[in-house]
């Protein structure tokens, strides 16, 4: 197999922490895309990705896997050793998937939309808006409200213990200084949970 990358990315960050909280040897060959200079849009890549991003996964067939929870996903069917990062049971896995997909689409997302309308690697391409990045970050608190409040007083965003719910979030947070998306003192929830993430060897660059 083959791991198309950019090693800072979030979300080639989240595969790689995912795959070392497992414990397992990289199962791939490691192929960095130089994102900052281009090259995610040479036909070379198209030909890979249509959509210009990374993470891509080359299985062993020739066929290709995008975007980061379905290689997540498919490591955790393929990889031995039980679903540690989705849930042991059905109820489990719907319940960790639910709030890591709202962590992506509107924490993760709205980054993406201010990222897209202010930073210049993409602003060449789709011009700058400060409206639509208020709007995301109007968005975006909105979400983070649910979520402090829906992680409570535990040490992790979903049970005792860390699952792809911390991971996502904590790729998040860890990247939001480049759109000025720092985290707000009053989220006492979501800080300690990043915190408590942040400490884990899995998070290593």
């Amino acid at each position: 197999m083959k791991f198309f990358s950019f090693k800072s990315a979030p979300n080639v960050r989240k595969v790689m922490i995912y795959l070392r909280e497992r414990g397992v040897e990289t199962p791939f060959e490691t192929i960095e895309v130089d994102i900052m200079n281009g090259e995610q849009n040479t036909p070379e890549f198209r030909a890979i990705n249509p959509l210009g991003k990374v993470p891509a996964l080359q299985l062993d067939d020739g066929t290709f896997v995008t975007e980061s929870l379905p290689i997540v996903e498919y490591f955790e069917e393929t990889l031995p050793g039980g679903r540690l990062m989705l849930g042991d049971t059905p109820e489990e896995r719907a319940k960790i998937r639910s709030i890591e997909r709202y962590i992506e689409m509107e924490i993760t997302g709205t980054m993406g939309i201010m990222a897209h309308n202010m930073m210049p690697i993409y602003t060449v391409r789709f011009g700058e808006s400060p409206e639509v990045v208020e709007y995301a970050r109007r968005r975006q608190a909105m979400a983070l409200d649910f979520l402090d409040n829906f992680i409570g007083d535990r040490s992790f965003v979903y049970g005792d213990g860390p699952t792809l719910a911390d991971i996502s979030l904590f790729v998040t947070l860890e990247s939001a200084f480049l759109v000025n998306a720092e985290i707000e003192p009053k989220y006492e929830n979501i800080i300690r949970c990043y915190e408590n993430f942040s400490k884990r060897s899995s998070v290593a660059l």
